[in-house]
């Protein structure tokens, strides 16, 4: 009786084991893969030396693909998720392909009325309004510089433009 009962707990600690290391080796990513290559390559054994050159090859592609994906998942990791995906894409842009910036087209603008006094004033529509300026306000980014009675000259960053009164004409 003494002996089974220690055959039966050799059985069953090789058992544990077994199973504890199996468990350990499928479980842990590429571990698990070279484990199933290493349980196919003995059950068929290579026969020549192109089938242990392939089942190298396998194994290799196996680490490789195991690498890629394991980098995939950092990168999920140090992702922000409060960015969309899409806009974390990383964006190269060489010097060749970089312009100049664009610069901003002169806004319409229409003179509707000028008055001539000691403080010349104009009343101007842009962008579908209405305003009301005097020399030195700014309009659209530019600088009233002058009202006159045939219209109101405007300086840019790079030129000055004359807007004529009345309009059209």
């Amino acid at each position: 009786m003494k002996t089974q009962h220690i055959i039966v707990m050799v059985l069953a600690t090789v058992a544990t084991i077994y199973i504890g290391t199996g468990v350990i080796t499928r479980s842990a990513g590429v571990a698990g893969r070279i484990g199933r290559l290493v349980d196919q390559a003995s059950a068929e054994a290579p026969q020549s030396e192109d089938d242990l050159t392939q089942l190298l090859s396998d194994l290799e592609t196996t680490q490789a693909e195991e690498q890629e994906q394991e980098q995939e998942r950092a990168a999920e990791l140090e992702r922000d998720p409060m960015v969309p995906k899409s806009s974390q894409r990383k964006t190269t842009t060489s010097s060749s392909t970089q312009s100049e910036p664009v610069k901003p087209a002169v806004p319409s603008v229409s003179v509707t009325a000028v008055i001539i006094d000691e403080n010349p004033m104009a009343v101007l529509t842009t962008g579908g309004r209405s305003i009301t300026v005097e020399e030195g306000d700014t309009v659209n980014g530019g600088l009233v510089v002058e009202i006159r009675g045939d219209g109101v000259v405007i300086r840019y960053e790079d030129k000055s433009r004359t807007y004529p009164y009345p309009s059209g004409k």
